[in-house]
């Protein structure tokens, strides 16, 4: 019976001597999903793509492949293939000859792999260009050919390390859709590592948010937006306004916080983790959940008047930065793109309220560094 489940891994670590860069990792990948691995730089990300492809053994900790270890397996024997951020095309060959790299290393037939060939370039968009030279394509076909040939070889797993990187803006905006629509279109299990979030949120069946070795939280872009567990989740995640300050009242489900610049702000309670007055907390407002106003028209539990110091044009994301009265804190708002709000300049007095509930708390450790 075929495995549902293409990678497993259980309580994975890596030291390198007295540094762990990857501690007690588990996890597991349906067939055919798109999981990425999300963190800053230094956060282990790496560390775990290249014990998945073989070139590192874990200290310590399982892993398998369509149920099978792949403990001791060497990376030429593994049903997985990488793609790097440089993308390592052989300059003297023409497309075709890439693309037909691993299947000629294998030895198989020329008719077949001749149709493999065809079929790959068909599959990514790009069919009759195999005999043209790699210095002929785009950034972007670079990137497809790349995959293709990776795909080409069939693996259970495709591992890719931020291949998007050295591209520029339009064209990786690009490529995220692209893809996108070739997971789907071959159906391999790929394996994305970014600390690009806008890549993680926009192809991901999943993804894993990482931070100093370890998995903070595990769900569908979805989830960590609108739900985040920890408060490095809720930083690193999106855009986001963050206070610092102390409970100074709870009642059945809402949470009151004194900000340490003199603010009362108002959070819902979290079930997972309850929150008693006097203690250190972060609260997070992301800014597009700001109601905007000229006047003062709602009564949602944190409401305040600011002056606007910068507008900050973007198209439909400009953003507002509001230095609230009274306390001195600076707010981020996006600025909603319509005719009452068209006309906002700095020095504008403005305001803004949010509701408890688009509010998140978590308790703080004040050492911990602010993402």
């Amino acid at each position: 019976m075929t495995s549902a489940i293409d990678l497993s891994c259980l309580s994975l670590h890596k030291s390198f001597r007295d540094f762990q860069a990857v501690q007690n990792v588990s996890f597991e990948i349906p067939r055919g999903s798109f999981f990425s691995i999300l963190g800053p730089s230094g956060c282990g990300k790496t560390t775990l793509l290249r014990m998945l492809a073989g070139f590192l053994e874990p200290s310590s900790g399982e892993m398998k492949i369509k149920g099978r270890s792949m403990l001791g397996i060497p990376p030429n024997k593994r049903p997985v293939n990488m793609v790097f951020q440089h993308l390592a095309l052989f300059p003297m060959m023409s497309v075709a000859e890439n693309i037909a790299y691993g299947l000629k290393r294998r030895r198989e037939k020329p008719d077949f792999i001749k149709r493999k060939v065809e079929d790959a370039l068909e599959r990514v968009g790009l069919p009759g260009i195999g005999d043209r030279d790699v210095s002929q394509l785009s950034g972007g076909q670079k990137q497809r050919i790349a995959i293709a040939r990776c795909l080409v070889l069939e693996p259970d797993v495709l591992l890719l390390d931020e291949p998007l990187g050295a591209l520029d803006l339009k064209l990786r905006e690009h490529m995220k859709v692209e893809l996108k629509k070739l997971q789907q279109a071959f159906g391999t299990t790929f394996i994305y590592i970014t600390h690009d979030q806008s890549e993680a949120m926009v192809m991901s069946d999943q993804v894993a948010v990482m931070n100093k070795g370890r998995f903070e939280q595990v769900g569908s872009p979805q989830e960590l937006y609108y739900h985040p567990k920890t408060p490095f989740v809720a930083g690193f995640v999106g855009e986001n306004n963050r206070f610092s300050g102390k409970v100074s009242n709870v009642s059945v489900h809402i949470v009151q916080v004194k900000t340490d610049c003199g603010q009362t702000l108002y959070a819902q309670q979290r079930e997972e983790q309850p929150l008693a007055e006097g203690m250190d907390v972060e609260l997070f407002v992301r800014p597009e959940m700001i109601h905007l106003s000229r006047e003062r028209v709602f009564a949602d539990e944190n409401d305040m008047t600011g002056r606007v110091e910068n507008v900050l044009f973007d198209g439909g994301n400009s953003r507002l930065l509001v230095r609230v009265d009274g306390t001195g804190s600076e707010i981020q708002v996006v600025h909603p793109q319509t005719s009452e709000f068209t006309n906002i300049h700095a020095g504008d007095q403005l305001h803004l309220s949010w509701k408890a509930e688009q509010s998140h708390v978590f308790a703080s450790n004040r050492k911990e560094a602010t993402v």
